[in-house]
């Protein structure tokens, strides 16, 4: 988990600092509407004793879900998977990093780092742990669709779908003009739009918007990255 606290709540003394590059007017933004990707099964983790609150699930009562490691016993549901497919009913079951052999698709989380898998139903109350990109890949490619392609982007990345960018006095601008995340089928397959913000320490976390080339293969890589804002005064996060 992130914990952001603004620098002048730790009594150092520090106020708000503004970037010199930072936008001098407020950007043009292009509000995309949210890609079309049907809702995340999670029925097969209910049934096994989770409970969910927002988008989480607390296994820590779950017989079947423990043997599994899942940090603090909790899955978190990523409603941007919903377009994989073969469909199924998927959860992300994070790794503590800290752990000897711990094995995971991507890094997460700063003073307590995490290594992010998913875990599958199977059917007949049986689960799936997937902990690397190549099972990933050999259980969901290839990308045949929109949904499928936000989903691959977001599983295999550390970036995130907006689909709404506010203009507020919490963040400068580092561009003019920014589009909020979309889908675009291209030759060879999709380009996804997604964003990802610098973590962990003591700064301004700028956010970049990334494009990422998702072929039919599923192997994800970035088209494009630019800084796109930056939070206005300088945030602690661990």
């Amino acid at each position: 988990m992130k914990h952001v606290f603004p620098l002048l709540a730790l009594g150092l003394g520090l106020v708000t600092g503004f970037a010199a590059e930072a936008s001098a007017r407020d950007p043009v933004i292009i509000q995309h509407p949210p890609p079309r990707v049907p809702a995340v099964d999670v029925e097969p983790f209910l049934d096994a004793g989770c409970v969910r609150s927002d988008d989480t699930l607390d296994c820590s009562a779950s017989p079947t879900i423990q043997p599994f490691g899942c940090f603090g016993n909790t899955l978190h549901i990523d409603e941007a998977l919903g377009g994989l497919a073969p469909r199924v009913a998927i959860a992300s079951c994070n790794a503590d990093a800290r752990e000897d052999g711990a094995v995971g698709i991507v890094n997460l989380g700063c003073m307590l780092p995490q290594k992010r898998r998913y875990l599958l139903a199977t059917g007949g109350g049986r689960f799936e742990l997937l902990d690397t990109a190549a099972a990933f890949l050999e259980r969901f490619a290839p990308v045949t669709s929109q949904a499928e392609a936000l989903g691959f982007a977001v599983a295999l990345t550390t970036a995130t779908p907006e689909d709404t960018i506010e203009i507020n006095d919490g963040r400068d601008f580092l561009v003019d003009r920014i589009e909020t995340t979309n889908v675009r089928k291209v030759r060879g397959g999709y380009r996804v739009r997604l964003f990802d913000m610098e973590v962990c320490g003591c700064g301004l976390h700028p956010t970049s918007a990334v494009d990422y080339f998702v072929p039919n293969s599923g192997r994800v890589r970035v088209a494009a990255r630019a800084q796109v804002y930056q939070f206005s005064g300088f945030v602690c996060i661990d």
